[in-house]
C-alpha cells in the first residue's frame, strides 16, 4: 500500500479519528490526547541498539500512542485524506490485534 518499506522498529500507521468500536478510550493522567492508528507497514523489529530483535505488532493491529500537546509525534504525510505516521515501537502504549479490536 505505501510507496516505500519502513525498517527496524518503526512501523507505519493509518491514523484514526476516534478509537474503533468495541475500544475503550485511554485517558493520559498528564492531559496528553491520546492517538489510535491501523498498522500498515513494520520493519523487522531489529533494535541496533539492543543488538537484538523486538516484537512488533502485526499489519492490521490498531494501536495507541500518547501525542504531546507541544506537537505531533513522529513523522506525518498525507495519502489522499488519510494521514499516516512513521512511529518507532517505544511510541506505542497498547495494541489490539485485529480479532481483539
Amino acid at each position: 500500500m505505501l510507496p516505500f518499506k519502513v525498517y527496524g522498529i518503526n512501523l507505519a500507521i493509518r491514523v484514526l479519528s476516534e478509537p474503533p468500536p468495541g475500544v475503550s478510550p485511554l485517558h493520559c493522567p498528564q492531559g496528553h490526547p491520546m492517538r489510535y492508528g491501523a498498522v500498515v507497514q513494520t520493519g523487522d523489529g531489529f533494535d541496533e541498539a539492543a543488538r537484538s530483535f523486538r516484537e512488533m505488532p502485526k499489519t492490521g493491529a490498531i494501536v495507541a500512542f500518547e501525542e504531546s500537546q507541544e506537537g505531533v509525534e513522529g513523522h506525518y504525510f498525507y495519502l489522499g485524506e488519510d494521514e499516516f505516521r512513521i512511529l518507532p515501537i517505544d511510541a506505542i502504549i497498547i495494541a489490539f490485534s485485529e480479532s481483539e479490536g
